[in-house]
């Protein structure tokens, strides 16, 4: 290798470390920012939003450029020196930046979207890494597949991909990404009633017909316990045809829950569709107890199906009435409008709280 070409290997390799040294310590201060911020707040920052689009559409072209140097002959390391530099001083400060701002500004910034800043922005860091250590393999003539072209295109995709979900955040705003959010969990809550009707309604399964040699009844002590082999076997399939409380139980659950599901219909046509692009001071607070419960909602769901296929009747009850007692409580939270207002959803309220009891 000519010295030139040796001296321009050994600077990119150089940049190549600072830089991921550069991205782990941005990756460590997203990791802390949530409990403690401790950058000096900017005062009339921008909108955080419009930085991340910015940034990431300009990574995304940067990366582009350095993937086609990467895989085409001969190996120009300056060239691709120069686009790294401009990445480290331009793109990933200014997303450390964006997700800054949300921080500092939590009365107009809720905290489930800098939340959701700051998980994007980690995994184009993440995806980044694994870029420029692929960079620096077909550097060292190291690169895998045919002369790096497979690894260096993949990583240069899922790059792409993070970049594109970091975008997606301007174009959704605070009002898109909680009707996002809000309508995955609501699709979440609706296959766990799908999952519990069919289980309840299911026919308890037998092996297609065959019998188990292990649980013959000529073996010893096995018809003493036939029964609750079969409970065990069948719980996670179907409910036991003998359980007519629990099934009762069950039914009343499927039914509580459909109005969980009402419930966020209503939420995202009434608050969240809604939420007003001039945000004010109070809606982020607002909005954000809205999310955090709608967010629990579902995993209270996920437990309470567990309770009833592990058959433990008093636990269900239990679980259920919390689940109701936090539907109720996101319900009255969410009651008036974000300016404090009565409107259609809080006649509506009224009348789903009586429903659900």
């Amino acid at each position: 290798m000519p010295p030139s070409t040796a001296a321009d290997g050994q600077a990119l390799d150089t940049l190549i470390t600072s830089t991921l040294a550069l991205l782990s310590q941005f990756s460590s201060s997203l990791a802390a920012t949530s409990s403690a911020s401790t950058s000096s707040a900017v005062k009339d920052p921008p909108n955080p939003l419009d930085i991340l689009s910015d940034a990431s559409r300009l990574l995304r072209a940067h990366v582009t450029k350095i993937s086609l140097l990467a895989i085409n002959k001969p190996f120009t390391p300056s060239a691709i020196t120069t686009i790294i530099r401009e990445v480290a001083g331009t793109c990933l400060p200014a997303m450390m930046s964006a997700v800054q701002i949300c921080e500092q500004q939590k009365t107009i910034w809720p905290e489930f979207v800098g939340k959701e800043a700051q998980l994007r922005v980690r995994r184009v860091f993440r995806e980044m890494e694994s870029l420029l250590q692929e960079v620096r393999n077909i550097s060292h003539g190291t690169g895998a597949g045919l002369g790096g072209k497979r690894d260096s295109l993949s990583c240069t995709g899922v790059v792409w991909e993070a970049c594109d979900a970091l975008a997606e955040l301007q174009e959704l705003g605070i009002a898109g990404l909680a009707v996002q959010k809000a309508e995955q969990w609501r699709d979440t809550i609706k296959d766990a009633i799908q999952e519990l009707k069919e289980w309840m309604e299911g026919e308890a399964l037998d092996s297609e017909g065959q019998k188990d040699a292990l649980l013959d009844s000529d073996d010893e002590g096995v018809d003493g316990d036939a029964d609750s082999f079969d409970d065990i076997f069948n719980a996670a399939n179907s409910m036991p045809t003998d359980r007519p409380e629990l099934k009762g139980l069950v039914e009343e659950a499927i039914e509580k829950l459909k109005r969980v599901g009402l419930l966020y219909n209503a939420l995202l046509k009434r608050r969240l569709r809604v939420y007003p692009a001039g945000v004010e001071k109070g809606n982020a607070k607002q909005i954000d107890e809205i999310m955090v419960d709608l967010r629990a909602i579902p995993h209270m769901i996920d437990e309470l199906a567990s309770t009833f296929y592990d058959l433990d009747e008093d636990q269900a009850r239990v679980v259920l009435d919390k689940c109701v007692i936090r539907a109720k409580g996101v319900a009255s939270v969410a009651s008036q409008s974000y300016d404090g207002h009565d409107d259609e959803f809080t006649a509506w309220n009224r009348t789903w709280q009586d429903a659900i009891g």
